[in-house]
Formats: structure tokens, sequence, C-alpha cells
């Protein structure tokens, strides 16, 4: 073999022994990775959350502007009173409840209506409407 032979030899053998990645640097790429993708399914979760979130407070605005618009609806002037009923909305069902307050003004009512979810153990509020309603053109009761 002449020298230049055992030159190229050599170098093959180099070459072909820093081919490839280490162990360590194979690590740290999965190490990268992992945390990366941790990231992503974490974002992910956090956004079906809040997608979840908005839709329930969507439906009980939706449940409350319908209470509103049925009582607004009514011929007669809404007594001084509590009310709550439930009613099915989006698959799920609601309870809304209704308070009417005499203001100081006697020919104007408020009305304000919250609305929770039946099957929330917390039974907290998704939803507070409040406005107020006038006598006129109205029967009095």
């Amino acid at each position: 073999m002449t020298a230049r032979g055992s030159e190229a030899a050599g170098r093959s053998s180099r070459l072909a022994l820093q081919r490839g990645f280490t162990l360590l640097e194979v690590l740290v790429a999965v190490t990268v990775l992992a945390l990366a993708l941790t990231a992503i399914i974490s974002g992910g979760s956090s956004y079906a959350r809040s997608a979840s979130g908005l839709r329930d407070k969507t439906l009980a605005l939706w449940v409350a502007r319908n209470r509103l618009a049925e009582i607004e609806m009514l011929p007669v002037w809404p007594q001084v009173g509590t009310g709550s009923d439930d009613v099915q909305m989006g698959g799920d069902t609601w309870t809304w409840r209704s308070e009417v307050v005499g203001t100081q003004d006697p020919t104007l009512r408020r009305v304000n209506i919250r609305v929770e979810k039946k099957s929330d153990s917390q039974k907290h509020s998704y939803i507070e409407l409040s406005t107020f309603l006038s006598a006129a053109g109205r029967q009095q009761q």
C-alpha cells in the first residue's frame, strides 16, 4: 500500500467513527422534544377548558335573555318578588332565578336574572343580567 492509500484508509476509518449521534446528543434531543410536547399539550388543554367555559357562559346568557324577553312581552306589570324555573338549552339543564325589585320611581321596576347550571355542584352564577322595565303601556295588577 502506498502512503496515499494508507492516508485515505485512515481518513475513511475516522469518518466511519464520526457518523451518527452520540448517546448524550440523542438524550438531549429527546429531553428537548419532551419539554416542547409537554408545553403544546398543556396549551391545548388550557384552550379546551377555556372554550368549554365560554360555551357555558354563552348558553347561560341566552337563557337569561330568553327569560328577560318573556318578562318584557308580558302585558301585565310584573309584581315585586322572586321566581325561578329550569329550562333546557344546549343539551344542559339551566336554572334561572329572577328578582323584580321596586325603584324610587313608581313607574319603573328593576329585573335581575341570574342563571346557574343545574348539574354544577358549586351552584355559581354563570351570568347575571339586570334591566329596568317601564309601566308605560302595561296593565296594572
